[in-house]
Order: C-alpha cells, then structure tokens, then sequence
C-alpha cells in the first residue's frame, strides 16, 4: 500500500549552516522548476508539431531525447547529491501521459505548467532515519540533517501513530519512495514523505467480547490474559532484560564521566566526550525500542486470540511511582499499545485500575493481604493461589470500570 505522510522538519546545526541549508533547498527547488517547464516544453513542442500524434517519429525522438544528458540542463545549476535531471525527466513524462489520459487531445485539459514552489523532488534512499537522543533525525545529500518535529505537550494519537511509522521506517520495515521537500504558507519546511507499507489482509474473525488483560507490572513489563479463557496468557519482557543492559550502560557513562575527571583537555577529552553523548543516547533510546517491542507482542497475542477488546489499566503520563517503571516510560507503552491495537481493529479500552492487584479472580474478595509478594496471590477467604500478574491480568480483562 503507497501511502503519503506530512513531516514537519528544522535543519539542525548553527544559525549560519541553517540558513545555507534553507538556501540549499531553495535554489535546488528554482533550479528544478526550471528544469521541469524545459523538459515539458519539449514534448509539448513535439506534440503540437506532430499535430498531436503520439505514434509519430517526432514525438517518439522527443521522448527518446529526455534524458539526463539533453543540453536544456547544461545551464541549470542543480542542487549537489540530490539527482534532480532524473526526477525531473521521470515526472514529466509521467505527467504527460496522464494528461493525455485526462483530456489533453480532446482539449479539456492544458498542459502542464510547474509553478516556482513546486515541491523538491528527493529519492527515498537519499534519507535516512536514525533516533538520536529522543528525536528522530534524516540525514539528507549535501551535509544536511532535519530533525521531525512532533509537536509539544500533550501526546496526542496522531503523533503517536507517526511515531510508529518512522519506528517501522528505521527498522527497515517500511520503505521510502521518492518524497519531495516544500515550504508552507507560514514557512515551514514539510516532508512529503511517500511510503510503501505491507498490506495484511489475513484478518480473522473476531470472537464477540472477547477481551485481553493487559497488567504492566515489574518483573514483567505486561501480563496477558484472556477474559473467557484464563488459561491463555502470557508474560511479555522482562525487567531483568532492561536492567541488565541499561546498567551495562549507566556503568559505561559512569567510568566516562570518571575518567573526564583526569582529562581536562585536548582530543583525548573532546572524544570522550563524544563517546559519552552516544551513550546518552542509547540509553534513551533502547526504553522507546522495547516498548515498541512489547506493544507489538501484546497486540499480536489479541490477534492471536480473536480478541474484540483489549483492557488496560488506565495510567497518567507520570506512571507509577516507581523509578524503574518511570524511567521505562509505561505510559508511553500503553500510547504504543492502543495505537497499533487500533490498526487491528482492536478496540482499547480503559478501566479503573484500584484494587486490580488485591482482589481475588476467583471469589471477588478484595484485601491487600490477598497478595502475598510481589509473584504470589493467595486469597485469605477462599485460598485461590497464583501468579500474582496473572490474577491481576484476569481482573483487568473482565473489569466493566471504564475510564475514559
């Protein structure tokens, strides 16, 4: 499935290497307009000379004839890295076949005219997305880098959904077709950004009310469970995982930071330092990539099962008062978790999430001595045990306190 998305991009470097690069793209974008109208000027001529006979030798040489190497581009300027003579012959050949197919030889349509602000034409494989920090950079021809500009403040599920295709776009699940670079009525510089994305069309049939718990917890990152079966669930994650490599990290950024301490100058100091901002950004980074793994698996588990529903605890931004958890970012987990659910036709719902861990799956008691450890439940009343997520997951996938 070809599809198109809107980024909103910033050039990132200092004010002077902004302002070239804003240059750049704009005397590219010049240099391409004029390029365009050259190239359709000369199957238009043709066309017209041929009295509009496509079949015609002259109109065939003039087709034969735009290529890269036609003298009409001798004298253009065309921006560095960018292929602009390829992009530009590719278009206007296919825009003028759909012209003739929209009326051109019965007169109910001109022939094109490009404007100056036409959009710049780029390759796909001329960008390249990469995380860096907790932003998503593009590196482009010329030097260049764009940072995606997401928006502030409250995420909201369009971001999100956006969010989840760049991940698919840098993991190489997705792939970029020719886009093009423009600037809006307010300045902005926006990706056109064209997409080839796989088209599932194995969809099963869903089992009417049938509903995954999802618990996020501490030893495993989520717990699933089915309403109607409880048998089936599954743990996803697991925090070991994510404090072992993330300590690996912190130990690696703390001998950096130590060994700053001896270093005061030189190169020795300055790659250090380098090294040490890499490693920021892993670190940040590798919390967004798991999460991104474990929504997956939690959504693959409802397809798996049929499911209609999926029922999450509903959590604030801030997450649970817990360093680890705060640091993982569950809320974010859960943004992943609907969005991609909502691409399944998997309807997310939100419910109250108090007393989901005390309350006994089996009888409907509820006391917090009902949980026993972190990993054990045992009812005090009628003596049901087990895992304690587990419980917690049956509750949540049978819960009818919604939140909205």
């Amino acid at each position: 499935m070809i599809t198109v998305r809107k980024l909103k991009l910033t050039i990132i470097g200092t004010d002077e290497e902004r302002k070239q690069g804003y240059k750049f793209i704009r005397d590219s974008q010049y240099a391409q307009y004029r390029g365009l109208n050259l190239a359709m000027s000369i199957l238009s001529s043709a066309y017209l000379e041929s009295d509009r006979n496509i079949k015609s030798d002259i109109f065939k040489e003039a087709q034969k004839s735009l290529t890269n190497s036609n003298p009409i581009f001798d004298n253009i300027e065309f921006g560095t890295g960018i292929d602009t003579k390829s992009a530009i012959t590719q278009r206007v050949k296919k825009d003028f076949k759909t012209a003739l197919k929209n009326g051109l030889a019965k007169g109910e349509r001109s022939i094109n005219n490009y404007k100056r602000e036409y959009p710049l034409l780029t390759r796909g494989r001329n960008l390249k997305f990469q995380y860096k920090d907790d932003d998503i950079i593009i590196k482009w021809v010329n030097g260049i880098q764009f940072k995606v500009v997401l928006g502030s403040g409250k995420i909201k599920e369009n971001e999100i959904e956006l969010q989840h295709i760049l991940h698919k776009i840098i993991n190489k699940e997705y792939k970029v077709g020719q886009s093009s670079l423009k600037f809006d009525k307010h300045n902005n510089l926006i990706l056109n950004l064209n997409l080839d994305i796989p088209y599932d069309n194995s969809k099963n049939e869903i089992v009417e009310g049938r509903t995954v718990g999802v618990d996020l917890g501490i030893k495993y990152p989520a717990y699933v469970c089915l309403n109607d079966d409880t048998y089936k669930r599954e743990h996803i994650g697991s925090v070991d995982d994510f404090l072992r490599i993330r300590e690996q990290m912190q130990s690696r950024r703390r001998k950096l930071q130590h060994d700053l301490k001896f270093n005061k100058g030189g190169k020795g100091r300055k790659k250090k330092l380098q090294a040490l901002d890499r490693l920021k950004d892993k670190e940040k980074n590798f919390a967004t990539t798991y999460n991104h793994i474990i929504s997956k698996n939690v959504v693959e588990f409802a397809k798996k099962h049929n499911c209609e529903y999926i029922n999450m605890e509903k959590l604030t931004k801030d997450g649970f008062n817990n360093t680890i958890l705060r640091n993982w970012s569950y809320y974010q987990l859960q943004q992943y978790i609907k969005y991609k659910a909502e691409r399944e036709e998997i309807k997310v719902r939100y419910v109250d999430p108090a007393y989901t861990s005390q309350t006994c799956a089996r009888c409907g008691h509820i006391d917090k001595e009902n949980r026993q450890t972190q990993e054990k439940f045992k009812c005090t009343v009628c003596g049901f045990e087990l895992n304690a997520d587990h419980n917690a997951a049956i509750n949540i996938a049978r819960s009818d306190k919604y939140i909205k």
